[in-house]
């Protein structure tokens, strides 16, 4: 049996999905490390590349040969973006967040434990314009260094939370990082109760963050707000008390939205 139980996989599909992934992670590639990096000849990871060039979702360049994402992907990233529920409640409050700040905002949601970006939104002189999409092109973004992963941590269920720190490391990052899973559970618990996670250097060095959970019906969290600036500038109660009641406003103008959108629907029911 399959590590995914019974479900039936076409190892074919399972290998174009590898060789994407590969090339979002490293950028660019030659077919060697493609082919090694996906446990195929080099051979025919060179007709896998040819296939996806053709249709638009690998490009080769001319100067070096090497492989990068094609092109055509964007539209199916936009498409799966514009179509998703809390994407919609949230853009508006996003923007509005960042401008009225003069920082950097984000709308997370979780995945396999790790953190997705469904939108980012710069006010005037935010800091981290280069920093922050930069890190949506690693291949992992954990959730426990960062105030938007521990918002969505402490309202995951108790099994969630223990799957996730199974199977993902608590890396350090900073000297700063939670790396030891009795304080994380504190930090959690913490979390809980005040309503917002706090981001203390925690993943870069220089930069500070706030983040609340974005809920639906109270219990069922579907993503996160996240607000970052200067650590320089984000002290003492402007960043454990003003900046907080700010990112809470937001968050939850967008669980009024998402409410009026889908009152009487069991859309985000489990």
């Amino acid at each position: 049996m399959s590590p995914d139980g019974d479900r039936r996989r076409i190892k074919s599909a399972d290998r174009v999905c590898d060789i994407l992934e590969h090339l979002r992670a490293v950028g660019r590639a030659p077919v060697s490390e493609v082919a090694e990096a996906v446990d195929l000849s080099p051979g025919t990871a060179h007709t896998y590349l040819t296939t996806l060039e053709s249709r638009g979702l690998a490009r080769q360049d001319d100067d070096d040969g090497e492989y990068r994402l094609g092109l055509e992907l964007l539209p199916y990233g936009e498409h799966v973006r514009v179509r998703n529920e809390l994407y919609r409640a949230a853009e508006r409050e996003i923007r509005r967040l960042a401008h009225d700040t003069n920082a950097c905002a984000h709308l997370m949601t979780e995945r396999d434990g790790q953190l997705i970006v469904l939108q980012e939104a710069f006010g005037e002189n935010a800091i981290g314009t280069d920093f922050h999409p930069r890190k949506q092109d690693r291949s992992e973004v954990l959730l426990h260094s960062t105030a938007a992963g521990k918002a969505i941590l402490a309202h995951l269920p108790d099994y969630r939370v223990a799957e996730i720190l199974y199977n993902r490391n608590l890396v350090d990052h900073t000297s700063s990082t939670i790396t030891d899973e009795d304080e994380l559970a504190a930090e959690l618990e913490a979390v809980r109760e005040r309503g917002f996670a706090l981001n203390d250097q925690e993943h870069m060095r220089g930069i500070r963050a706030v983040g609340t959970p974005v809920l639906y019906d109270g219990d069922r969290v579907l993503g996160a707000v996240s607000l970052s600036g200067s650590a320089s500038n984000w002290s003492g109660d402007r960043f454990r008390e003003k900046l907080p009641e700010t990112v809470m406003r937001a968050a939850n103008a967008i669980e009024v939205n998402i409410h009026s959108a889908f009152e009487g629907t069991d859309r985000f029911r489990t």
